[in-house]
Formats: C-alpha cells, structure tokens, sequence
C-alpha cells in the first residue's frame, strides 16, 4: 500500500563529536588547475547517484561538515563553465558525510532528490527542481518508513528507476539493518512499504554494505558483503534483481523475492572470499575484510565491481572483478595505502570505475598504486586503463593530481554522449563529521 507524505517535526541532537580539531582547509594555500564544482562539498560513497548530468548541468549532493552541517544541492553549468550555485536543502543535517542528497530525473525533466540521516530516525526527505529552473525548489516533503523492529532505522539513500516495471527503487539499510526498498511509481510523490531485500548470515545485528547498478529498464546489479568491515572478515557477494527474482551473474534463478523472502549471502555468487574472522577492536579491521567500492556494467550487460581488502591500517588493496560471460575474472590493481583514520580502518580514498567503460579506473591513494611505496605525501588521484588481463604489475597509473597539500578522495565519474566529468573531494578529512572540502575535478570532451 502507498503511504502519503507525513510531515513529521524532528527535533535531534546534532552529530557526534569526535575532540579532534575542527577540519579547515585554506584554499588560497593550494592553488590548483582543476575546476572547482562546488565549495563545501562532501559525501560517503553508500548513497547514489550523488551526482548527475542533466541538461548540460551537474547536480552534485552534499553535506557540509562544517557548522550546522547543511544538506547542500550544488548546480554547475557545463555549457557556461562555471557554478550557478548552491541550494540549502536543509539547513541542519547532523553534520555527517552518510547523509547527502542523491538525484533522479523524473520525465518531466525536474530532478528529484532524496536525503535521509545516518541511522537517526525512519524519515527520508524529498523536494524537486522546478522546471527550467535548477536553483528553486519544492518545499521539502518528509516520509516516514514504517517497520516493526523499533530499533530499525534508515540510512545511505539510493535511487535506481526500473522503466519496464514503471517503478523507482529507493533502496536503503532499514529492516534488521539490512538492505531494503521501497518503490514509487510516480517518481517519489507516494511510496510503497519498505520490503527487506537482504539478510546478512552473521551472528547478531550485523550490516551488510551494498553498492547498487541499474541499466534502467529491468536489471539491478548489486555488490555486496557480509558485514562491516570492523567486525568480520567480508567476502564479496553479487546478484542481479529483476521481475521481483533474484538472479546469479549467469542468469540462472536464484528465488523469488515475495515467496521466497530476502536473499541470503549463502544463496548468491561469491566473487571473493573473505576469511571470515570476527573483528579485533574499535581502531581495527578484522584481517582480509573486503569491503564494496563500486559496480558498473559494461555495454554487453557485464557487471565490473571495484572493491577494497584491508591487509593492516597502512596497508590496503584495490581489486576490480569482471565477469565475463562465464566466471568472474578477479585480480588485485593497485595499493590503496593507509586509512584516512583509524576509527574508521577500512576507509580509503577508494575505487571508482567509468559507467559506461568500466575499464578506465580512478582511484584514490598516498602510496605508490603499483608498489605501495610510500611517497610521504596527501592522498592523490589517479586513472589507468585496466583491462581483465591486467595485474597491479603490468598497470600504468597515470596520476592526475600531484604534490597536494590536502587530501584527494572519493572519486566519481559521470558520464553523457559527449563528456566524462571525474569529480572528487578534495581538503581536510578528519572523520565522516568533520571535514572542509571542495568537489573540484576534470571535463574531458569525448
């Protein structure tokens, strides 16, 4: 059954904090030749798409980690070269790079987007561009998740339309803080309930962590792990959803979604094994925790997912696994270096790959990717070309930043039939609460 919008006043303490130093980046002490999207600009990388290309125009999602910590819109006219500006699109959002908006563009070309805090209550908040006019938007709307376990709450929002069905998925962790949806099929006005879609098989309450494809008509592709990566030694899972079936790589049936209930890791395509061990404390990753970074599908409908394994806090590993028709081809591509902190150890600069040739790879780093040499320096960007042939010794990294005073991570690709836009965030990062920093990047004319 559809729910209507429910107004709902939240009244929550803001983000936690860490007592480290407030994050600050001085932008007149790094000069630099890239193009500056958007100023306080941030984002974790278990929400998208938090940025699109449409009408000649980039809309990038944010949170600022600064202040009252904003849900910011960011708008940057491509044709123009150069920002149209920033929209609030809530002025207190918990200062928490988990919640930054993501985008869909409905039919009638206004963009639709959806944000929701990091596992703080059951709301996901909505507002819409006006038509020709990327700078106003609707009053924000607010919809509440109805689920029986009273400690389910909602986090990392994700929309992916499915034309055939005429639906638009919202996925989301919720249910047993499992991966779940809910669908619209009038782009975002009224959803459905929320249905579990996963269930992780480790002992306790335990997240699994999704990183979510669609070829927009009928196909989801979905990457996934056990658990954090602080608490078990993840493997990598992969399934395909569609007509309300779950599918492995070959297209074989796995089950039905509405007889047979939500998919279990056992039940799926296992693309890495992790050594399964429980974690080892609350500044470690349990060793060989593989976590998701991204999946794309390339033009024969072949999923590609980019993914990290912790070695040690200064030691992490970029692999990229393809399927190619017939098994998954998996192979480590570069060293991903140390963590950006040790609460958080398996966070790394990550990897991201290009949506429509998922062999040009970007990745984020501070040590030599191709012998993990550590350089003594900030986290820089680089791309290199990767076929499935290729190993870490046999990749040319190309680097793309240099020198940089500050750090350079969380690189995405966005792509249209004439231009590859790569974006990243580049600053001061302390934790996912306190950081200054700009998206900046390159426009590459294809």
């Amino acid at each position: 059954m559809k729910t209507p919008h429910v107004l709902t006043l939240l009244f929550l303490m803001t983000a936690p904090v860490f007592g480290e130093e407030s994050a600050a980046y001085n932008r007149e002490d790094d000069p630099h030749d890239f193009t500056v999207f958007m100023t306080e600009g941030g984002w974790c990388w278990y929400q998208d798409p938090r940025a699109i290309l449409h009408e000649g125009k980039i809309f990038i999602g944010s949170v600022s980690g600064n202040g009252a910590g904003p849900a910011l819109v960011g708008v940057y006219d491509l044709n123009r070269d150069q920002p149209l500006g920033t929209v609030t699109v809530h002025p207190k959002f918990d200062r928490d790079d988990h919640n930054s908006p993501v985008f869909h563009v409905c039919p009638d070309g206004r963009v639709l987007t959806v944000y929701a805090r990091h596992n703080r209550d059951r709301l996901h908040h909505s507002r819409y561009s006006q038509p020709g006019n990327p700078l106003e938007w609707t009053d924000e709307v607010r919809h509440e998740r109805v689920m029986s376990n009273p400690r389910d709450n909602v986090t990392y929002m994700n929309l992916h339309e499915l034309k055939n069905e005429n639906d638009l998925y919202l996925f989301f962790r919720g249910i047993n803080f499992d991966p779940t949806f809910v669908t619209s099929n009038d782009h975002g006005e009224t959803w459905s309930d929320p249905v579990h879609f996963f269930k992780s098989e480790v002992g306790g309450r335990h997240r699994p962590y999704a990183r979510y494809a669609g070829n927009g008509r009928d196909t989801i592709h979905v990457a996934i792990t056990d658990a954090h990566p602080r608490d078990f030694g993840n493997s990598i899972y992969y399934f395909q959803f569609r007509d309300g079936n779950f599918y492995a790589a070959d297209n074989t049936l796995i089950k039905n979604l509405s007889t047979d209930g939500p998919l279990r890791p056992s039940e799926t395509g296992l693309v890495y094994q992790g050594t399964g061990t429980p974690g080892r404390g609350a500044n470690l990753s349990a060793i060989g925790a593989a976590w998701t970074s991204s999946i794309e599908v390339d033009e024969s409908g072949h999923p590609h997912i980019g993914y990290t394994v912790y070695n040690s806090n200064t030691d992490h590993r970029y692999r990229i696994a393809s399927w190619n028709g017939s098994q998954w081809i998996d192979r480590e591509v570069a060293y991903g270096g140390k963590c950006l902190y040790d609460r958080e150890s398996s966070y790394t600069g990550l990897i991201t790959l290009d949506p429509v040739d998922p062999t040009v790879v970007v990745i984020s780093t501070d040590v030599n990717p191709t012998t993990g040499e550590d350089l003594g320096g900030r986290h820089e960007i680089y791309r290199a070309k990767i076929t499935s042939k290729d190993t870490v010794g046999s990749i040319e990294w190309q680097p793309i930043t240099k020198n940089s005073p500050v750090r350079n991570i969380r690189p995405v690709v966005l792509r249209d039939d004439n231009r590859r836009v790569i974006l990243w965030n580049r600053g001061d990062f302390k934790t996912y609460t306190n950081y200054q920093l700009d998206t900046v990047g390159l426009i590459e004319m294809q």
